[in-house]
């Protein structure tokens, strides 16, 4: 069993619907402090059933809802679904809260239930216990501070002995209950007793006056009967002229309703002219006053047309107005465009002048310029020339320095070289030998590495097709159980299944298996039978009808196998060679236990391929039932079937697809088990040949980094030698060059001299400045003319567009007044046409109120005549109903009489019929021994006939109360057995479990703490119930010593030992845990992880943690953060996925 999704809907901080798939296995639910991933712990456990409000960390039910956030307002309801899964059968479990009064509802498969029938669902679930399967922050301590008997009280509600303990308690107050009654019951008895011998005179001389009573009461009786039958027959003559009289009245009755549905017929038809008639004179007024509005409307638009005109003449002048201008406009912008050509080409000439007058200056300029900077050239060489001496002079006095180090250092180098040669060929030799070691490995890490990628790719496909069969597997049940299994079957097949029914059935169809191609033969055969259901004996299968009684789910046909009487194939017949299957119960595979019963129903019936080859059998005196693959079936009686529908042979081909699914997933399972050893073990061995490859690696890389400083040191020693030789003759060269450039620069520093005191040969710049300022004043004129110009040209443009659309507004008035005539004159138009049509319809109506007229005078004078003859039927209905009347009243008086009769006696003397009756009795016999009974009767004088009715009451009573005392005493004696029995089996299941959860506890403490040990010893009480439980632990190299004296972490672990240890004998089939690794390092953690993922095996984990340790062993992890401030967001991924 596992918890297969979990819906959450406006649940604490989880604002709108989150939908979380949970995996059988391993479930992680990972996220930063406050980001409400306990909350999915609190949903968990609220929808169970938990309504703890320091366990849900809520002060009433309403803070559960969602309050809101930023973009989403605070929901008015929270909802969380569970939906739990077992092989093929499902349950669903949801739990609503309401705002704001915080009321809840739960539905159990959308059946609403109650917390305590809650507990009934969980039972059948093996949830019983899911408190302890919850643990969230800080229950891992709570473990640890338990008292001793508070940690008793815990273990025997896991394994349910706390059932025994209340049972024990509630035998113990009820034996203490009988016990007191049996002391009552032998007190009362000795009462009783003396009573009955005291009235023992009184009831003998009371029972021979009953006698005589009892005779009197059968004469009363008799008397009672026979004048009850002379009333029933007055009654009884008399109904019947009652009826002869009712027929007569109703044939008047008749003929009175006809002329009233008459008379009925016309008021309607009058009713009917009236209102049409209305309806014109209403019409007729209507049509006048749309003629009036129409009138009023024509004057309007006739007045629109006139302004309309108007407004068009206006708007041609201003049009013929606006044109005139516009062409004076066009003459004037002409006139202007001449004098502003002229402008512009005098401009340009002036321009031109001054380009040429800029041009002469630039040149003027440039030459001056040219002439100071060749000077300042001269300047500036000068000083080089003189610096370059200065350096020239430093020069060759370092030169005479450098000659004479060179020489010390020539005598140094030989003997470095010889010692640098002898290390790098012994670092080379060793550096060989690592290489090739380096290859070896290599070769096989990538063996192994390929291997591993195929072994990874292998896993996880076969995981993808498991998890592919397994859905199909559940997808096919679930279908087959829907659609195919009738209701009552269903039903009695699930309460089986969930041990709501003192009963195993199995169908038919359920206790044997086939080949697919036989299914459609086998489920034609079998029909309705396959569904009957098998059971062990009679009392089984009446305890299966009692069930569906009880819920009215319908009916079911059984099997019991007691009365079962197999019956076996007829091998003597000889069967031909070809179109033989083969006898059913040959070509099945059947459950052993149920085997007489499927030979009872198909022990004897052969399979043939076709419809002639079964005929052909019947004609030859098989006496058998046959079936063909098709479907066809002989049966023994004669009767022949066939045909085909969609859902031919669907139950039992479903049923191969199912164990054919079943195989495939196991197998699937199985190959991706071994895979995964396999892809471990290799991974492992490609982990530990990859480390030792790159240790060969790190190490030639040593080694060629010190070979390379020591070429390196070689190299520069050879450099530095042959550096040192061209270093002197470079030398001594720069000296030689250094004398030369020491003459060069005095020559050049004499030529120099020479041309600084040359004189210039510039020309005075006085006339070309005078030109050039002239020049540019005329074309200052210039320009400003141009403008003036061009301004006045601009305003007559602007004036020239002004009127331009000035006219083209006009334009569009007109062609809009234009439209508008248009429209009024066809309005106009209309309004005469209309004003027409409804004086035609005026003329029409006036003629149809005239016709109505005539029509309603005659209907007035047909209803007065019906009128009549309803009025004189209703006088003889009168007349009818008057006798009838009277008779009623003389049966009602004789009723009256029998009533009185019945009354005073029917009660003491139920009346038997009158056939049962005596003819010759007489009543005033019968009245004559009544009054001499009576005498009789004064003659006893005064007698107690209580005494007869409390004798029989003490005989009663003593009776009835020696036989509760036997069975009080029975029951004393039963409890104190009970009580031994509780005593005995909840000692022996505590002890038994106590011993299990130590062995286990002990295995699991030496597992996350590497060794030491840890057990559960019990502390005595005064009664067994009183044994209180303490743990003892000690860690490795540690003396044994309480749980409570180890430290944090060590408790924090033992803890985990301990809980997991419980939760896996108790079988519980889920664990929670709220953050428990939040306390563990490193290496206690990877210890904890492997053990939970150990467990995610056989039950479903789910892990609210931060360490990712723990991540990487889940199958599904799930990320909670906070989207905005109070509002959880969920995201997952399946980590088998990625792998």
């Amino acid at each position: 069993m596992y918890i297969s999704r979990l819906q959450l809907k406006g649940f604490k901080s989880f604002g709108g619907s989150h939908d979380l798939i949970l995996s059988s296995g391993f479930t992680a639910i990972v996220g930063p402090n406050g980001s409400g991933k306990s909350n999915i712990l609190d949903a968990l456990r609220w929808s169970l059933g938990d309504s703890n409000a320091g366990r849900l960390r809520i002060s009433r039910q309403s803070d559960l809802l969602f309050q809101g956030s930023i973009s989403l307002p605070a929901a008015k309801e929270a909802e969380v679904v569970l939906q739990l899964r077992e092989d093929a059968k499902t349950c669903s479990v949801k739990r609503r809260v309401t705002a704001p009064d915080g009321n809840t509802t739960l539905f159990v498969d959308n059946v609403r239930k109650t917390l305590l029938e809650l507990d009934e669902t969980k039972r059948d679930w093996k949830l019983e216990g899911d408190r302890f399967a919850f643990i969230g922050q800080g229950e891992v301590a709570e473990v640890i501070q338990q008292r001793p008997l508070a940690r008793r009280m815990r273990l025997e509600s896991l394994f349910g002995i706390d059932v025994y303990r209340k049972r024990r308690m509630d035998a113990s107050d009820r034996l203490v209950t009988v016990m007191e009654e049996y002391e009552q019951l032998r007190n009362v008895m000795a009462e009783l007793q003396s009573r009955r011998d005291e009235i023992a005179p009184e009831v003998k001389r009371a029972a021979e006056l009953r006698e005589i009573l009892d005779r009197i009461e059968e004469d009363r009786k008799l008397m009672y009967w026979l004048r009850r039958r002379r009333a029933e027959i007055r009654i009884k003559e008399t109904e019947e002229i009652l009826e002869s009289v009712k027929e007569e009245q109703s044939a008047v009755l008749w003929w009175s309703s006809l002329w009233g549905k008459a008379l009925e017929e016309i008021e309607k038809n009058i009713a009917l002219l009236s209102r049409e008639r209305q309806q014109q004179t209403w019409e007729l007024e209507q049509s006048k006053r749309n003629f009036d509005s129409l009138i009023k409307a024509g004057y309007a638009s006739a007045s629109n047309l006139k302004a309309s005109k108007e407004r068009l003449d206006q708007a041609s002048e201003e049009l013929r107005k606006a044109k005139e201008h516009a062409e004076a406009l066009i003459e004037e912008q002409k006139k202007t465009q001449e004098e502003n050509k002229k402008a512009r080409e005098e401009l340009e000439k002036g321009q031109k002048a001054l380009e040429d007058a800029d041009r002469k200056w630039q040149e003027y300029n440039l030459r001056l310029k040219e002439e100071k900077e060749q000077r300042e050239a001269w300047n500036n060489e000068k000083g080089r020339l003189e610096a370059e001496l200065q350096q020239i002079r430093a020069k060759l006095s370092f030169l005479g320095k450098d000659i004479l180090e060179l020489k010390n250092k020539k005598t140094e180098a030989p003997d470095t070289g010889k010692n640098i040669d002898a290390e790098i060929k012994k670092l080379e030799k060793e550096r060989d030998r690592f290489l090739k070691e380096q290859e070896e490995t290599a070769s096989v890490h990538g063996a192994l590495y390929a291997k591993v990628q195929t072994l990874a790719a292998e896993l996880q496909r076969a995981r993808r097709e498991a998890s592919n069969a397994r859905s199909k597997l559940n997808e096919v049940t679930e279908a087959m159980q829907a659609d195919l299994y009738p209701r009552p079957v269903q039903y009695l097949l699930s309460a089986a299944r969930l041990n709501r029914l003192d009963a195993s059935p199995h169908a038919v169809v359920d206790v044997f298996t086939c080949d697919p191609k036989y299914s459609a033969a086998l489920e034609a055969y079998l029909g309705g039978r396959q569904f009957q259901l098998l059971v062990e004996d009679l009392e089984e299968a009446g305890r299966c009808i009692d069930k569906l009684k009880a819920n009215a789910v319908g009916r079911a046909t059984f099997l019991p196998l007691e009365r079962c009487r197999p019956r076996y194939p007829d091998r003597q017949f000889r069967l031909p060679k070809e179109g033989i299957v083969g006898w059913a119960m040959d070509l099945i595979k059947v459950d052993e236990h149920w085997l007489p019963g499927i030979e009872q129903i198909m022990g004897d019936l052969l399979i043939v391929e076709s419809y002639a080859v079964g005929q052909d059998l019947v004609r030859a005196g098989f006496k058998g039932p046959v079936a063909t693959l098709e479907g066809d079936v002989f049966q023994p009686g004669g009767t022949v079937s066939g045909g085909r529908t969609q859902k031919s042979g669907r139950t039992i081909e479903m049923k191969a697809q199912i164990v054919k699914l079943e195989q495939d997933a196991a197998n699937f399972t199985s190959v991706a088990e071994e895979l995964a050893k396999r892809f471990k073990e290799a991974e492992a061995e490609e982990l530990r040949v990859s480390e030792q490859k790159e240790d060969y690696t790190r190490k030639i890389r040593e080694l060629d980094g010190r070979i390379a400083l020591l070429a390196d040191e070689k190299a520069s020693l050879s450099k530095e030698q042959k550096r040192l030789e061209g270093e002197r003759g470079r030398i001594l060269e720069a000296i030689a060059e250094a004398g030369r450039q020491w003459n060069s620069v005095l020559g050049s520093l004499a030529e120099l001299e020479k041309k600084w005191d040359s004189p210039s040969n510039i020309e005075d710049d006085h006339l070309i400045i005078e030109e050039r300022e002239r020049l540019r004043a005329e074309a200052a004129v210039l320009a400003e003319r141009l403008s003036s110009k061009f301004a006045l040209m601009e305003r007559v443009s602007n004036e020239l567009r002004n009127e331009e659309r000035k006219m083209r507004s006009l334009d569009e008035e007109m062609s809009e007044l234009d439209m508008r005539c248009v429209r009024e004159r066809a309005n106009l138009s209309r309004i005469g046409k209309s004003c027409f049509d409804i004086f035609e319809r005026r003329k029409a109506l006036m003629a149809e109120i005239d016709a109505h007229i005539s029509g309603f005078s005659k209907l007035e004078k047909k209803r007065d005549i019906i009128r009549k003859k309803a009025d004189l039927s209703n006088l003889r209905s009168k007349a009818a109903l008057e006798r009838i009347s009277s008779f009623e009243m003389k049966i009602s008086e004789t009723q009256r009489e029998l009533d009185e009769l019945m009354n005073t006696w029917e009660d003491q003397y139920p009346y038997p019929g009158g056939e049962a009756l005596p003819d010759d009795a007489d009543i005033e016999d019968l009245r004559r021994n009544i009054r001499d009974g009576d005498r009789k009767i004064k003659a006893f004088g005064e007698v107690d006939m209580g005494v007869l009715s409390e004798d029989r009451n003490l005989r009663d009573r003593l009776a009835f109360m020696g036989e509760h005392l036997d069975d009080v005493r029975s029951s004393a004696a039963e409890l104190e057995k009970l009580i031994a029995e509780a005593d005995r089996q909840a000692y022996k299941v505590f002890s038994d479990a106590l011993q299990e959860v130590d062995k286990r506890f002990c295995s699991l403490f030496q597992r996350l703490f590497g060794g030491g040990e840890a057990h559960l010893e019990m502390i005595e009480g005064e009664t067994i119930w009183d044994t209180g439980v303490d743990v003892i632990a000690r860690p490795p190299g540690k003396h044994p010593q309480s749980i409570n004296q180890l430290s944090g972490g060590e408790q924090s672990l033992a803890a985990i030992s301990l809980l997991f240890a419980s939760m896996e004998v108790a079988d519980c089939p889920l664990a929670v845990l709220d953050e428990v690794d939040a306390a563990l390092d490193e290496v206690n953690l990877r210890r904890f992880s492997e053990l939970a993922k150990e467990y995610a095996k056989n039950r479903q984990v789910l892990a609210m943690t931060h360490r990712r340790v723990t991540m990487e062993r889940a199958d599904v992890l799930y990320g909670v953060t906070l989207s905005e401030p109070g509002l959880s967001q969920v995201i997952g991924v399946r980590l088998e996925d990625w792998a």
